[in-house]
């Protein structure tokens, strides 16, 4: 045991200067990026989500988006292509690099900025921004700049909802009130249409067809009896009757006014002072004539010829009364027919305009409650997002950790030596001890000469190692320094290179 540790020691040493300079090359290379590398400054500005200043049950604002939602709705508006490009511009965050394509600033800025939503499931709800920088006060002020377009954005998502919200209800109630002044318009005309078979007259209709009916019967039935009167007073004076009547002017007029107070006596009663004004002139009038005394041979026919006139007149004005009755009668029944329909389609043109009342009396409620929610985003007392912690200029870079980059390249060369120490044992088959004879060509060797080196070849190959490690020791600075200075900046070199591998 103690021979394999002396023989491994042996190895190290042989391979030590080779182990040292893949160290030293490697924790070159780590501290060259550690010190080139240009710091990055980063400034960050916390934002809260702020409840409802008034209870809903009070006012509720008409802008109903959650709060995770919204924020991440003005996340997507933030990180636009517009938004990026003109902050840029208007910071000149990458005035020292020329060349940049509007899509490699885009790509630049969505990599340097970092937003985070943090929402509990029963807790407030948090959105941060951070930016880094090769300048302080420029991450500080692209940081602001964000703020202050994540609260424009929001103000103008929420009061434009609660206007276009108010927008559309008064559309509504607009259109409404239109409908129900044409649908008002329509009924009116079409009551006035169907005035006479609207279903609120059917009583009267009913009742005054009950009362014609009556009359007509009332009146047929005094048509019947002056039918057979005159045909008595014909039997009667028969042969006076076929005599030439000559009438006075007095008889022609009682023989009128006969005819007008039967006329009157069927729609009036008989205490109406016309009919009893009329009553008295015929008194006057047959006074007037008995007085005159015009009886002679003909004075029995006149007086049959005044009864017949009379009777005459009577009876045409019966059917006169009949006529008018039964056209009326003709009238009712024809609207009493046609009141059902009109009832049906008067009562769907009703029905039509209770249904476009009660949609328009919601509209008028809602409009009332998006008017109240316009005022509440309007003043802010809704749901709203506030800063809790504004962006700083930050007083040190927060990267590149050069310590723990140095520290990681010193560790990666010793762990590469250590590699190469351990591959070059596993991989060398050499013959180098009789245990290595024995397990090679499975003998047991008697005896073992080992190689015998010159002092002067020991002394050249000591000094070839040495000049060796020294001369990496030189060179590995010196080419860094001259890829740095001559060909590209290490940092934008290890960029690239990260770039290229997806990291």
């Amino acid at each position: 045991m103690s021979n394999d540790l002396a023989f491994y020691y042996r190895l190290l040493l042989r391979r030590l200067p080779v182990m040292i300079v893949i160290v030293t090359l490697c924790a070159g290379i780590g501290i060259a990026v550690a010190l080139t590398l240009p710091p990055k400054y980063s400034a960050d500005a916390t934002l809260l989500v702020e409840g409802a200043q008034i209870p809903d049950e009070l006012a509720a604002s008409t802008v109903r988006t959650e709060a995770k939602e919204q924020l991440q709705i003005i996340q997507q508006r933030l990180m636009t292509r517009t938004n990026l490009v003109d902050i840029a511009n208007k910071f000149r965050v990458f005035a020292g690099e020329s060349g940049l394509t509007p899509d490699d600033v885009v790509e630049r800025m969505r990599e340097q900025t970092s937003i985070r939503l943090t929402a509990g499931r029963d807790g407030a709800t948090f959105m941060s921004i951070a930016f880094s920088s090769g300048n302080g006060k420029t991450s500080a002020d692209v940081v602001n700049e964000f703020v202050t377009i994540v609260l424009a954005a929001d103000t103008k998502i929420r009061t434009g909802g609660a206007e276009q919200t108010l927008a559309f209800f008064e559309q509504q109630v607009e259109r409404l009130n239109s409908q129900l002044s044409r649908m008002s318009a329509q009924i009116v005309a079409f009551k006035e249409e169907n005035k006479g078979s609207l279903p609120e007259g059917l009583d009267y209709r009913l009742d005054r067809q009950s009362t014609l009916q009556e009359r007509l019967n009332l009146v047929a039935r005094d048509k019947a009896s002056l039918v057979d009167q005159r045909d008595r007073l014909i039997a009667v004076g028969a042969a006076a009757a076929q005599q030439p009547v000559r009438m006075t002017p007095e008889q022609q007029q009682l023989a009128r006014l006969n005819a007008e107070l039967v006329e009157w006596e069927s729609v009036l009663s008989g205490t109406n002072p016309k009919v009893k004004v009329l009553k008295a002139k015929i008194a006057e009038l047959e006074k007037r004539i008995d007085s005159l005394g015009r009886v002679g041979p003909s004075g029995t026919g006149s007086v049959l010829e005044l009864q017949l006139a009379e009777i005459d007149s009577r009876i045409s004005f019966a059917d006169q009364e009949i006529e008018r009755t039964e056209a009326e009668l003709a009238a009712l029944r024809q609207a009493i027919e046609a009141t059902p329909k009109v009832a049906i389609h008067l009562e769907e043109l009703e029905r039509e305009y209770q249904n476009i009342q009660t949609l328009y009396n919601q509209a008028v409620a809602a409009r009332a409650t998006a008017q109240t929610g316009e005022q509440i985003e309007l003043t802010a007392k809704g749901e709203r997002i506030s800063v809790i912690e504004q962006a700083a200029t930050p007083s040190s870079p927060t990267s590149p950790r050069r310590k723990l980059i140095a520290g990681g390249g010193i560790f990666a060369g010793a762990a590469l030596a250590s590699l190469f120490y351990i591959l070059s044992e596993l991989l060398n088959r050499a013959i180098r001890r009789p245990v290595d004879l024995t397990r090679g060509l499975g003998i047991q060797p008697l005896v073992t000469i080992p190689y015998i080196e010159e002092e002067s070849t020991r002394q050249r190959r000591r000094a070839i190692k040495t000049i060796a490690v020294v001369g990496a020791l030189i060179a590995i600075p010196f080419g860094l320094w001259a890829i740095h200075t001559f060909y590209l900046p290490l940092d934008l070199l290890i960029a690239n290179a990260m770039t290229r591998v997806g990291l």
